[in-house]
């Protein structure tokens, strides 16, 4: 394990269940924890990684970075301020809860409002994948993780216990997680 990948909290932690605290000014502390999470996806090639929130680094600040058509952008104070009607089911994971797969419904298409890594207010549609992470990692924001949302959609979680030799195909088997 890298020094960077080390630095991921991962479940059961209690930090990761904390509400992070909205950002005063966005200066370089706060660009410096952008450069941080996106290096600890970037440096890590055995990880796959789309998204990080500050406080999957022990940093519980309203901070997280997504791959947004291909290129890392940093979300500072993000707010959903509209969500689609239409819902679809997708099987998540997180760096945090590792092998730990499961399928959670959520809007197809959001827009938020957010600051970007120089401090300046955007407004942003995403649909698609890059809805469902801006989602994911709003939740790590407020202290929410996916296994609540499978929990409360009454789904099945699943762990990762290999990889079949011959197909290619990941196995998976059904595991009780609380």
């Amino acid at each position: 394990m890298s020094s960077s990948q080390s630095k991921i909290v991962t479940y059961p932690d209690d930090r990761l269940r904390q509400v992070s605290a909205p950002v005063k000014v966005v200066d370089d502390g706060i660009r410096k924890i952008m450069d941080d999470l996106i290096e600890v996806l970037v440096d890590n090639p055995d990880l796959f990684g789309i998204g990080l929130s500050a406080v999957q680094i022990g940093i519980p600040k309203r901070v997280f970075v997504a791959l947004i058509r291909k290129k890392w952008k940093g979300f500072v104070n993000p707010k959903i301020t509209k969500f689609s009607k239409e819902n679809k089911d997708f099987m998540e994971g997180c760096l945090s809860l590792p092998d730990l797969y499961g399928h959670v419904i959520r809007p197809s298409e959001i827009e938020l409002e957010a600051l970007d890594r120089m401090g300046k207010k955007f407004i942003g549609k995403y649909k698609g994948v890059e809805s469902r992470i801006i989602q994911h990692e709003i939740d790590h924001l407020d202290g929410k993780l996916f296994i609540d949302h499978v929990h409360a959609q009454n789904g099945q979680i699943y762990k990762l216990k290999g990889t079949d030799k011959k197909t290619g195909k990941e196995i998976l088997e059904e595991v009780t997680v609380e």
